[in-house]
């Protein structure tokens, strides 16, 4: 479906029908355009989709529809004589239906003549054929209606002369019978027996009877009736049941009327339970108002912190989760969120299930339960809200890949890994771009830096919702990342980062406590779409016990987690279409690539790390399954030299320090060639990078020939 149309809701009147709204009948008015018009009509209104502001309009092809004013007189012209003959069409079926017998279609004649009422209309137009806005009160007839000759071509076998905006149903009226005309015809009667006259088991009649076309023989005379005695039927089995019941109730009718009332209650608390209103059928404005009564007040507001204490050990995924929170976000896009979140309060009104969250652009809410709820909660949510396709999964908590700043580490050179993936030779080409932005998603940065000078736009720290970033001795991380990236070159300090041309976006998404939460995590990677950012690295994930056996692993992988892994994919995909390509860590426990489900999408770049040997770390994450598409590569991870706070420099070692090795690459690449999408980008990574052997590792990404071929000479 394509969104076709946005107006405010607030701007124009909603038509009335019956108890509701007319717009709120689309599904049955469609229905019965397709069943009762022929197919040029069948997909002429648009689908009007409500949310808290505003109405959409939805097509159900993707053709793009304009108002009439965009398009040249010529059309717009042609799209008038199709709207006309249309209505002129609908008109005469809205005769036939009115003129009829049924209530039903009398009805109908109602709704059509209301929903296609020009006043009602905003037509829509690719040049070709129609779509209608409708069910509010536009006022547009003045503006659509045209002659019935410039139109009348377009009918097939009409006669009638008449203009469309003259067209009325006929009425039709049953005049009165005249006093002549009403006499009843008389008619000669011949006496007849007194028992014929007595119809069986009436009394007797006085009125004459017709008289029969053949002469009757006269009876012979019999003796007065007697008056009827009343015989009281025999007694069978059905009337001594009746007895039977009359004596019961006479002895025990205390006990018949505590029954009634048993049932009765029954009766009510059935009803109670299973009419609910649907938020589809409520009216707008009340729809609004309970919605805002029990949401919180802004989209992306937390009311607390995570902490330590809500955390639960999942025994089946191995994941850290809060104990009594889910998350459930809209699989449709086009279904209405603000009725899914109204829908899913009236299916769970009692006290302890309540809204704690929710972001309304990926159409994702926090339902938190009462605790003992949860072995049920996942399947009770489904199944009280059949009419939606849900994701449901638990809010896990996210740490930064682990690393490692063993003392021995200082002895190694620091400049081999640049020289792993040339990334002197690629600043031939170039070394970034001030244009590029990357977003670095972590746990606190150092803004005061040497290495970040003049570096740094739109920082953002997504749990204070602030511009206020913070770091220190033990949040060091974030700061260590980014210097890999971007460090400043040529200043006598320090290092140069892969890409020093670029600058960053810094959003601290970890707490005070260090952790971070799944959702924090997902509103960075919205802040930093929204903010236009060209790369996104997340040296970041899931952590998992030491000790899950392979199988456990895989098995982890094909069963668990598969409405998160769902929900990333789409997230990502939302980043791919506004051309943001994201880069993540493969994790530092020795397990294969996805056991984490933020991992399974082929629409991010994902970074194991190697030695200087070009080998994987015993500590890299490995691919079990190395795919040919980009998305699985490989970069030095394994005591690398960057900054931390207090403008110091460390080697640490993980995938958190090979991710912004990729990181940087793609960032070159999009400085020489800003208008690569990010399949090109992955598709250029993965004919070039250098391959190993290891089908578990994924090639090693060379800066120089990713950055030539971005650029265009190889």
């Amino acid at each position: 479906m394509k969104k076709q149309l946005s107006l405010d809701f607030n701007k124009y009147t909603p038509i009335s029908q019956g108890n509701g709204y007319l717009f709120n009948q689309y599904d049955s008015i469609s229905s019965f355009i397709k069943t009762n018009f022929r197919k040029d009509l069948h997909g002429i209104l648009l689908k009007p989709i409500k949310t808290s502001n505003s109405v959409d309009f939805w097509s159900e092809e993707r053709t793009e529809y304009v108002e009439l004013d965009q398009l040249s007189e010529e059309k717009r012209m042609h799209a008038l004589r199709l709207y006309n003959a249309f209505l002129y069409e609908i008109e005469k079926k809205c005769k036939v239906l009115a003129a009829g017998t049924g209530g039903d279609d009398v009805k109908w004649a109602e709704i059509l003549r209301k929903a296609f009422d020009m006043d009602s209309n905003i037509v829509l137009s690719d040049g070709e054929t129609v779509r209608l806005a409708w069910g509010w009160t536009f006022f547009n007839k003045s503006l659509y209606v045209i002659p019935f000759a410039d139109f009348s071509d377009l009918l097939e076998g009409d006669e009638t002369t008449t203009e469309l905006e003259n067209l009325e149903p006929e009425v039709t009226t049953t005049e009165e019978p005249t006093m002549e005309e009403s006499q009843p015809e008389v008619i000669e009667t011949s006496p007849m027996s007194e028992e014929a006259a007595i119809p069986e088991e009436d009394e007797p009649s006085e009125e004459p009877m017709e008289t029969m076309e053949e002469p009757v023989a006269t009876p012979t005379p019999k003796e007065p009736l007697k008056a009827r005695e009343i015989v009281p039927p025999t007694s069978n089995g059905f009337t001594q049941f009746l007895d039977a019941t009359e004596n019961f109730g006479r002895k025990f009718w205390w006990l018949i009327l505590i029954l009634l009332i048993l049932l009765l209650l029954f009766l009510i608390g059935k009803c109670s339970a299973t009419q609910v209103v649907q938020a589809s059928e409520m009216d707008p404005i009340e729809l609004d108002r309970e919605y805002r009564d029990f949401m919180p007040d802004q989209p992306r507001e937390r009311i607390r912190p995570i902490e330590e204490g809500d955390l639960i050990d999942d025994e089946e995924s191995h994941n850290r989760i809060v104990a009594d929170v889910v998350n459930i976000a809209l699989k449709n896009k086009t279904d209405n969120f603000q009725h899914f979140a109204v829908d899913l309060k009236h299916a769970f009104p009692e006290e302890g299930f309540e809204v704690v969250y929710f972001d309304d652009e990926t159409r994702r809410l926090q339902f938190r339960f009462p605790e003992n709820q949860r072995s049920k909660i996942k399947d009770e949510i489904r199944s009280k809200l059949t009419k939606y396709k849900l994701l449901i999964w638990d809010e896990a908590v996210f740490e930064a890949s682990k690393t490692f700043n063993d003392p021995s580490f200082t002895d190694n050179s620091k400049s081999w890994p640049w020289e792993t993936i040339h990334a002197k030779q690629a600043w031939d080409v170039s070394a970034g771009d001030t244009s590029v932005i990357v977003a670095v998603i972590d746990d606190g940065f150092d803004l005061n830096h040497i290495e970040f000078k003049n570096k740094f736009v739109k920082p953002y720290n997504v749990v204070t919702d602030s511009r206020n970033i913070t770091s220190g001795p033990d949040r060091k991380h974030g700061t260590h990342v980014a210097g890999i990236i971007i460090a400043n070159g040529n200043n006598g300090k320090g290092i140069c980062g892969v890409a020093p041309g670029c600058r960053f976006m810094p959003i601290q998404a970890a707490g005070e406590n260090g952790m971070f939460s799944m959702t924090d995590v997902i509103d960075g990677i919205l802040y930093a779409i929204k903010n236009d950012a060209d790369v996104i690295n997340m040296s970041l994930g899931k952590m998992f016990p030491d000790g899950i056996p392979p199988n456990e692993q895989q098995q982890i992988i094909d069963q668990y987690g598969k409405d998160e892994a769902l929900f990333w994919n789409e997230l990502f995909e939302m980043a791919e279409e506004n051309n943001v390509s994201i880069v993540i860590a493969a994790g530092n426990e020795g397990m294969m690539v996805g056991m984490d489900p933020m991992q399974r999408s082929n629409k991010v770049i994902k970074v194991a790390a190697t030695d200087n040997d070009k080998k994987k770390t015993s500590f890299s994450n490995y691919f079990n399954r190395l795919p040919n598409d980009g998305s699985c590569v490989s970069a030095p991870g394994l005591n690398i030299f960057s900054t931390v706070p207090g403008n110091q420099f460390e080697m640490m070692s993980g995938t958190s320090m090979a991710s912004p090795m990729v990181a940087g690459v793609v960032a070159l690449m999009k400085s020489a060639n800003k208008n690569l999408t990010n399949k090109q980008v992955m598709k250029i990574l993965s004919e070039t990078s250098l391959k190993t052997g290891d089908s578990k590792l994924g090639p090693v990404v060379q800066a120089d020939k990713a950055v030539q071929r971005s650029k265009g000479r190889l």
